[in-house]
């Protein structure tokens, strides 16, 4: 699969995965924190933003979250491009998806722009998240390069018993 294949693809699972995660974890998350006994879709504030028309604030937070996924998962991309050193893809990566989550926050009023200790708060949840992630990621593929080196390695071996 090339690599705008693969970003087209990996785009779509991560807007709809990110559809479903967003609107599942701001239910979740604004309910509790509100604690008034409502199940909130939408984080209030931008209900009230969006006219006090919870459907079109659902529509438009689904779309929003689906995009954050797109970018999130689509531009994971970078890490195939052979030419890239893993630290490059990495930053790259890192600026797109830190860059998405803010706007994707900010638009969705998940925080506020006017309080600066809870943008800091929300960078360190972010960062925390985002190595956990990428370290779950690259023990995986470090585990399967593992695994071919280790059949490489019986391979030859077999090969070299048989050829004697």
């Amino acid at each position: 699969m090339d690599l705008r294949s693969r970003a087209v693809f990996r785009a779509s699972v991560g807007f709809a995965a990110g559809m479903i995660i967003g609107t599942v974890l701001t239910a979740a998350l604004g309910t509790l924190d509100i604690k008034d006994g409502v199940l909130h879709i939408c984080v209030p504030a931008f209900t009230a933003m969006m006219g006090g028309n919870e459907l079109a604030a659902l529509t438009v937070q689904a779309i929003v979250s689906g995009l954050y996924g797109a970018i999130g998962l689509g531009g994971s991309v970078v890490y195939y491009i052979e030419s890239w050193s893993i630290l490059r893809a990495t930053v790259t990566h890192f600026i797109f998806t830190v860059s998405a989550y803010y706007a994707t926050g900010l638009s969705l009023k998940w925080f506020s722009s006017e309080n600066f200790s809870e943008l800091l708060v929300m960078f360190f949840f972010f960062v925390a998240v985002y190595i956990v992630i990428w370290m779950s990621n690259y023990l995986y593929y470090r585990a399967q390069v593992n695994e071919i080196n280790r059949e490489l390695t019986e391979w030859k071996t077999k090969g070299q018993v048989q050829s004697l």
